[in-house]
């Protein structure tokens, strides 16, 4: 394929006029003219070209509970949202927490992903399979999140930062949830910020154990802190591996939304109040966050109106959109644009050949345009619930291009070829 007219945007935040050749799946040429001999053309007179997303913090819960999402539709919302690439949780039911469940998981995602993907793996204290090369990451839940249990204790940590290379944590402390029958009403009062900078001491005092050579790369999921900003911060600037990851939740709403509109704000860990945003929105300013997860996190819409409501928000759909409003606010530049949605990510958990617009990267490209703000009603996702309806949003994900294959222009998908594991 020969993309004509096409006005792309690189690593340094320009937008450089050329055309892109395609060949394979990945970027062979970019030149102002090229030889258009047998190329089928695409005209992108009327968008701007970006980089397609990488989000790596997904539940498309599949398998184990179709009725809340599947990889389908997941990654139907993805292509909506500019997503092109994802790392999906392990949280399933029953979780990914074995060589043989990470296979089935991984048979699923090849059979039916219309996106990359890969697969991250659900620790415990008791796992010893050698699994480093089947996964991405392995995450570590400090708060339950599935059948399995929390893992907190320093020891058990400790032997899993030595036994893999990258973990991926979920640094809420669950020992210091408050489970009393007194307990508060609000979600946000049962999950104290003490559980957040309890379990980042723990991870410090972890690492500051460990012989350098054999600490883990480490990436804080969800941060929705000051106090984790302030502890990445410094952690960043004595030269620890560490790495931050936020969601756009936490950077649109605050604790006020939840108190005021319900349980569609109900999320782990917690929405929180107006400092916490401003100083996340600054981390994402300033690279201190290196990079966007949406966490999407898909339930029933009884499910969520129930008297006991699980907890998350869908948001991938709407992920591209959600950042390209920032620019439009002022809060972000091109340039730091292009390192939340792809450049960051794909260094950290070591995507191969998806930074960025540049030959010899695969053809994952996101053709957006301006439009009034209005957001389609129709989603694909089966949470059927937007909870960023209101924002004019004025960016849209117009083509979603997927290894030189368009795979959603707007109106269709195109469902044929899947996507690639990375």
């Amino acid at each position: 394929m020969l993309i004509k007219n096409a006005k792309w945007l690189n690593s340094d935040g320009e937008f450089v006029q050329s055309e892109i050749l395609i060949r394979n799946g990945k970027i062979a040429e970019l030149s102002p003219s090229i030889s258009s001999i047998n190329e089928e053309i695409f005209d992108a007179a009327d968008y701007l070209i970006v980089p397609g997303a990488i989000d790596p913090h997904v539940h498309f819960r599949e398998p184990g509970q179709l009725y809340k999402e599947g990889i389908v539709s997941g990654s139907k919302a993805a292509l909506r949202g500019g997503v092109t690439t994802i790392i999906d949780m392990p949280n399933n039911k029953p979780p990914c927490s074995t060589g043989k469940r990470v296979q089935q998981k991984k048979k699923l995602f090849r059979k039916k992903s219309l996106i990359n993907w890969g697969v991250m793996l659900h620790t415990t204290p008791h796992n010893n399979e050698e699994l480093n090369d089947q996964i991405k990451s392995a995450k570590i839940y400090m708060a339950k999140s599935s059948a399995l249990p929390s893992i907190n204790s320093p020891e058990i940590l400790k032997k899993l930062f030595i036994k893999y290379p990258i973990v991926s944590i979920h640094a809420e402390d669950d020992s210091e949830f408050d489970m009393s029958p007194e307990r508060s009403p609000l979600h946000h009062e049962n999950r104290p910020r003490k559980a957040i900078t309890g379990a980042l001491q723990k991870i410090e005092s972890i690492l500051k154990d460990i012989p350098e050579n054999k600490r883990p790369r480490v990436v804080i999921c969800h941060m929705n802190t000051a106090d984790e900003v302030e502890w990445i911060t410094r952690m960043k600037k004595v030269g620890f591996d560490v790495w931050g990851e936020t969601c756009p939740h936490y950077l649109y709403f605050t604790q006020d939304d939840y108190i005021k509109k319900g349980t569609a704000f109900q999320v782990n860990p917690p929405i929180r109040t107006k400092d916490d945003q401003n100083r996340l929105r600054e981390a994402v300013a300033s690279g201190i966050i290196d990079f966007i997860g949406s966490d999407h996190a898909p339930h029933s819409k009884s499910e969520k109106e129930s008297a006991n409501p699980p907890s998350g928000i869908a948001a991938i759909e709407w992920l591209m959109p959600q950042l390209l409003h920032f620019i439009d606010e002022g809060l972000l530049s091109w340039k730091q644009f292009h390192k939340l949605i792809c450049t960051r990510a794909s260094e950290c958990y070591s995507i191969k050949s998806r930074d960025g617009i540049t030959p010899g990267n695969f053809a994952d490209l996101v053709f957006i345009k301006n439009t009034d703000g209005t957001q389609n009603e129709q989603m694909q996702t089966k949470a059927g619930r937007n909870l960023y309806k209101n924002f004019n949003f004025k960016w849209q994900a117009a083509v979603t291009m997927v290894n030189g294959v368009i795979k959603y222009d707007n109106k269709k998908f195109f469902t044929q070829i899947k996507g690639m594991e990375i």
